[in-house]
């Protein structure tokens, strides 16, 4: 019973399958294994390198606010003169982007400016949507449940669309020469000419339940004058076919918000466009020595692909938006409103 203790192991030894390997291959092996580690070792090694002079760490300095600031070459004013005009000025040079990267990102900025305004401006919407769905007695919490607070997201999300048009429309965030005060209040007339717009409809809702004339139409941005008729709406299809529906199908009362926040993303569209142009028509010096290099090694047809020539003019819209907009925003705004 000796094996059953460990007895056997002799017979394990002598199974051993290292025996069978050649020397060479035994000490090539025992080369490949990992050495023990060894502090004193290291430690020794770290001793015998050569220390780096270490560089002396940088003084902090107070940042600048934008005021302290010095005025940039680029000023014409050095004396001082519209210096809060400056403090955010940034060469561009230092910029980091492309000219074309810098109005796509600008367009981006709007868009997302518009969209936080505008849920800014529903902030009691969105309350009464989350009160809905979060707040309240128990019979309210199980009717929210079971309607999914319907009306409520209806009322969010009209809000949000009217309040992002009505932002649109008066040009929020379009002029470069606006300050924060400037476009606060756009966002704040935006939210009023809202509120006005859900009042006319409480209007003709009471009016249809009690049997009332519907109150006459006015128009949304000036409320002493009858709205545009649909002959003055009359927008060209390069205007409409970008709008998420055609005119005719909106209600009557939303009809000249549509047409107006469409014609100024058209304006905005058209600057982008203008911006765009002048980037890509602007050929350096030097890009047209390659241009003429490659042209002349390789042929006109592999140079002026590999450098193409800029566009020779600019595309012509078939339509003014200044006159659109007088045809339908300064005909007849004296006329009152009809009763």
């Amino acid at each position: 019973m000796s094996w059953f203790w460990g007895g056997g192991g002799n017979k394990r030894k002598q199974s051993d399958p290292a025996k069978a390997l050649d020397d060479d291959l035994k000490q090539f092996l025992n080369d490949q294994q990992p050495k023990p580690y060894s502090p004193a070792e290291i430690s020794k090694h770290v001793a015998e390198a050569p220390q780096a002079q270490e560089a002396p760490a940088p003084t902090p300095r107070p940042a600048e606010s934008p005021e302290d600031r010095p005025l940039p070459k680029e000023s014409l004013f050095q004396d001082g003169r519209y210096k809060d005009l400056w403090k955010t000025y940034v060469p561009l040079e230092q910029s980091g982007s492309s000219p074309v990267e810098r109005v796509l990102e600008t367009r981006k900025d709007r868009r997302q400016t518009i969209h936080k305004a505008a849920l800014e401006n529903c902030a009691f919407e969105q309350q009464m949507q989350q009160d809905c769905l979060h707040a309240g007695t128990w019979s309210q919490k199980i009717r929210g449940k079971m309607t999914l607070c319907h009306e409520e997201n209806k009322a969010y999300n009209r809000c949000y669309s009217l309040q992002a048009k009505f932002l649109q429309a008066l040009g929020y965030m379009t002029s470069p020469t606006n300050s924060d005060e400037d476009e606060e209040r756009i966002q704040m007339h935006a939210d009023k000419l809202y509120h006005r717009m859900m009042d006319y409809e409480a209007e003709v809702d009471d009016a249809r339940r009690d049997g009332r004339p519907i109150p006459p139409l006015t128009s949304l941005f000036n409320p002493n004058r009858t709205a545009p008729t649909p002959e003055q709406l009359d927008l060209p299809e390069t205007i409409t076919s970008k709008m998420k529906k055609p005119l005719h199908e909106y209600a009557p009362h939303e009809r000249e918000l549509a047409a107006r926040a469409a014609l100024e993303e058209a304006k905005v569209a058209d600057a982008y466009a203008h911006d765009l142009f002048n980037y890509t028509t602007m050929m350096n010096e030097e890009r047209k020595v390659r241009q003429q290099w490659l042209t002349k090694a390789f042929g006109e047809t592999l140079g002026k692909f590999l450098i193409p020539d800029p566009p020779k003019e600019a595309a012509v819209t078939s339509y003014n938006i200044p006159e659109l907009e007088e045809k339908i925003w300064e005909e007849g705004k004296n006329q009152p409103p009809k009763k």
